[in-house]
This record gives C-alpha cells, sequence and structure tokens, in this order.
C-alpha cells in the first residue's frame, strides 16, 4: 500500500541525477540539464535539476530550473549594466565576480530542504510544502543517496485515489 511506503522506495537514485561541479559556470548547467531534459523524439522529459559536488565529491546542493533562471537574471542585469550607459563602467568592479555566475552561487544547499531515506512520504511532502521546493535531496546518515521529487510523490496519490475509488 502505498501509504506506507519510505522515501528511498520512491526516490530516484543519485546515480541516475545529472551531476555538477559547484563551480561550473550557468552556461554549462543550462547544457547539461537541456542535455537530460531532451526526448529523442522531441518530447520533454527528464530531470528538472542537477546534484552539485565539491571537489571532495561530496554533495553540497541541488541546482534547479529555478536557480538556473536566477542565474540568467544576474547575468542579465550585468549585460544591461555594461550595454547601457558607459557610467555603468564605474560599477564592473563590484559585479565582475557575477559575470561568470556559479552553480555554486545559485544551487539550494543540500541542508536547506532534504529528508532521511527511512522517512514517510508524508514527511517529504511536508518539507516540500514548508520549504516550497519540488524536489529534495534523500540522506543517509551524511551521504546523499537520491532525490525525491513531487512528480513521485503526485503518481502516489494517484494510485491512493483510485484505490479509494
Amino acid at each position: 500500500m502505498p501509504l506506507r511506503l519510505r522515501v528511498r522506495e520512491i526516490m530516484v537514485p543519485a546515480e541516475e541525477f545529472p551531476v555538477l561541479h559547484e563551480d561550473a559556470d550557468a552556461l554549462s548547467a543550462f547544457k547539461l540539464l537541456r542535455d537530460y531534459f531532451r526526448g529523442k523524439d522531441g518530447t520533454w522529459i527528464g530531470f528538472e535539476s542537477a546534484l552539485v559536488y565539491n571537489r571532495q565529491k561530496k554533495a553540497v546542493g541541488i541546482l534547479t530550473v529555478r536557480g538556473l533562471l536566477r542565474a540568467l537574471h544576474f547575468q542579465a542585469l550585468l549585460d544591461d549594466l555594461l550595454k547601457g550607459d558607459p557610467a555603468g563602467l564605474f560599477f564592473l568592479p563590484a559585479c565582475w565576480k557575477q559575470q561568470f555566475v556559479t552553480v555554486k552561487e545559485v544551487m539550494r544547499p543540500v541542508e536547506v530542504a532534504c529528508v532521511n531515506e527511512n522517512a514517510a512520504l508524508w514527511e517529504a511532502a511536508l518539507v516540500m510544502l514548508k520549504k516550497k521546493v519540488n524536489s529534495i535531496p534523500v540522506m543517509a546518515g551524511d551521504n546523499l543517496c537520491g532525490v525525491v521529487r513531487t512528480i513521485d510523490l503526485f503518481w502516489l496519490i494517484g494510485e491512493i485515489l483510485e484505490d479509494m475509488a
């Protein structure tokens, strides 16, 4: 019965998710997600987020499409600053770091919203609702072992409703 399932039983294993390094730039992240999100026949399938790892190969965050859109906004702001009034060059040193927005700057750190692999599904749903996120890392101790997404919960809710009918 779906109500008795644990997060580990419906999560997507970490090995199946797209992976980025925290120092990667937003353009590289965009290309990776685009490649993972495009179907062979032109349909849109796949992942809307990627796991982010540091140099020690430890999972440190999750980059979502929302985070990428935030990165593109920063880049557009810098482009406007440089293309508009030449006085914008005065602000260049302060914005120089943002010229190449890194994944680390726009990712959501793992600890912001995560759940233990043994948690009940309702606990994962509650974290998603409270944090207003669509996917959360699943932890086995200090190690990331997967991701649970709202779509995964959605399918289970559908099964529950069908069983009730």
